[in-house]
């Protein structure tokens, strides 16, 4: 059995070795994914690496963000008590999302702006408005260690 599989074996180095179309090419795909690359093919396989963590982490911290304006208004008319206290006017604006926290600004006309929280609820994959107002919304509602990644919480 080990004497069939050894010349199929020189074989398929031999025939990687001859390929010549695009020597280049076929020598640096192994060294990015081996983790050797040269320091031009470091910089370009750096920053996937790196991009790639970050994603994962915000995912399995609690995640929901990247948020858009029509979720956060779907949130907002779901919670009857939030949606009757604050005009929304023209929509969300300026929202800004962290770790399963959100917040975006309303865009009443002839009124004060508000702010309107959001949290992230993983087990169910949806977002629910928490409170909004015009003054310290955050602060007994969003978590002292992401308020300040939260535009309109600081």
């Amino acid at each position: 059995m080990t004497r069939a599989l050894l010349p199929i074996a020189v074989a398929a180095i031999a025939l990687t070795g001859c390929s010549s179309e695009d020597p280049a090419g076929t020598t640096a795909a192994p060294a990015a994914t081996t983790g050797t690359a040269p320091a031009a093919g470091t910089s370009s396989a750096a920053a996937p690496s790196s991009a790639a963590p970050a994603a994962s982490s915000a995912t399995a911290a609690g995640g929901g963000c990247p948020v858009d304006a029509a979720t956060l208004q779907k949130a907002f008319q779901a919670n009857a008590e939030v949606a009757g206290a604050i005009i929304l006017g023209k929509g969300f604006k300026d929202i800004s999302c962290y770790q399963g926290y959100a917040t975006a600004l309303t865009q009443p006309e002839a009124m004060d702006t508000a702010v309107v929280v959001f949290k992230y609820d993983g087990t169910n994959k949806v977002w629910k408005a928490l409170i909004g107002g015009t003054d310290n919304v955050c602060e007994d509602t969003v978590p002292a260690s992401i308020r300040p990644k939260l535009k309109h919480c600081t």
